[in-house]
């Protein structure tokens, strides 16, 4: 969600909670969300987690582009802070460690929700899917003292500016490195929650299951809460109910897929729809065909093993899939262009079909910059060096297209 919309929505899933009794403790009406938060997984609080969204998605519409980058290649690192005192159910971390090696060893496939991100494109190229686990540390630094005043009966409280502090050591500490296409997960245990500011305004399973962000330092976040919690988990194990680790793997893939595809937010953000709903925000809760037993459930296989993942958006078919790879209609083409007429550096629109994961633009043979705006849509530049009568061409993995009009520029 963006910053505004965020807050509006935020106030209102905790309006709704406390009518419904399901806000146990009063954090106050005001929250001070930071501008560098974007979406979030919105507590169930009673909705039909089978079928919050439907199929076309909630919100508005199709995702919009908005002029920033996105992870064309991806890295993940996992935080497990736990210090003496507190733990995890048994294999907890390992399964979230074999989630996060399994999206990285099935990359380039089209049979999960990663695939659906590789429409997208951004300021600084397209998405591949091409993942990586970087690996994983468990942080047994002492928690500091609470940021935030204690509810729910929970031991510890920390603020989102205590969670982003503690990623900034732990990368220091380790030798990992910061940027645009790496995403730091911080897991923390249970008995423990979270709220954006001191002020306790919004907090972890009363107003939201996880969050993604981007740090002062310039890396690119989520906060993960235990979400083995009533308010966070949909009762499907396929990996077993005694490690507890299912819950926390659904809201971990909804923020890695908003990362993707809007890492950096509001300070320079990529996709989002009218409503302010990244691609995960569209579907969340929403699960489409599951295989196995009740208890057992599960919606994707990945490199073998069984996950319970929400969909995620796709333009490219205007509803929440979880999968892509079969959706767009076959190859592009090109019905007009605007202006036809321009010098190096002109802004065209180039309108048509199939635009979607758009590889390459060209005027004649010379490549151009360019921004996949929708799927009928994309802007571009004419480039420097060409003259005379030029064709624009397009070209996606399903095919390549020409222009029938020409431009002189």
């Amino acid at each position: 969600m963006k910053r505004l919309l965020l807050v509006s929505m935020l106030l209102a899933i905790a309006a709704a909670a406390a009518l419904s009794g399901q806000l146990q403790q009063a954090h106050g009406s005001t929250a001070s969300v930071g501008s560098h938060v974007g979406g979030l997984v919105p507590p169930i609080h009673g909705l039909q987690p089978n079928d919050n969204c439907p199929p076309s998605g909630c919100g508005s519409g199709d995702l919009l582009f908005h002029g920033g980058p996105i992870m064309t290649t991806q890295k993940a690192y996992a935080i497990y802070w736990v210090p003496a005192g507190y733990s995890n159910a048994p294999a907890y971390d390992t399964t979230i460690n074999q989630f996060l090696t399994d999206v990285a060893a099935d990359s380039g496939k089209s049979t999960n929700v990663f695939s659906t991100d590789v429409q997208y494109t951004g300021s600084n190229g397209s998405i591949a899917y091409s993942n990586t686990f970087g690996g994983s540390v468990t942080d047994t630094h002492a928690f500091p003292a609470s940021g935030c005043p204690l509810y729910n009966g929970l031991a510890e409280c920390l603020t989102d500016a205590q969670i982003i502090a503690e990623v900034d050591s732990v990368i220091a500490a380790q030798g990992w490195t910061r940027n645009a296409s790496t995403i730091f997960f911080m897991f923390t245990p249970s008995n423990v929650g979270s709220c954006f500011d001191s002020g306790g305004g919004t907090c972890a399973y009363t107003a939201y299951c996880a969050y993604h962000g981007y740090t002062p330092s310039g890396a690119i976040y989520a906060n993960q809460p235990y979400a083995f919690n009533p308010n966070c988990d949909v009762g499907e194990y396929p990996n077993g109910s005694s490690n507890q680790a299912d819950p926390t793997i659904n809201v971990a893939s909804h923020e890695f897929n908003e990362a993707i595809t809007d890492p950096q937010v509001n300070i320079s953000s990529a996709w989002y729809d009218a409503a302010g709903y990244e691609n995960g925000d569209k579907c969340a809760w929403t699960f489409g065909t599951r295989s196995g037993s009740a208890g057992a459930q599960y919606s994707n296989t990945i490199n073998g093993h069984h996950y319970f993942l929400q969909e995620e958006f796709s333009n490219d078919g205007h509803l929440c899939m979880q999968t892509y790879g079969t959706v767009g209609g076959g190859p592009p083409q090109i019905t007009s262009f605007a202006p036809t007429r321009g010098r190096a550096g002109t802004k065209v629109t180039l309108t048509g079909k199939n635009f979607t994961g758009t590889t390459s633009v060209k005027l004649r043979s010379t490549s151009a910059s360019f921004t996949v705006l929708s799927s009928t849509q994309i802007r571009t530049t004419v480039p420097s060096g060409v003259s005379g009568l030029a064709r624009w061409t397009v070209t996606t993995p399903k095919g390549t297209a020409q222009s029938t009009l020409f431009c002189a520029c």
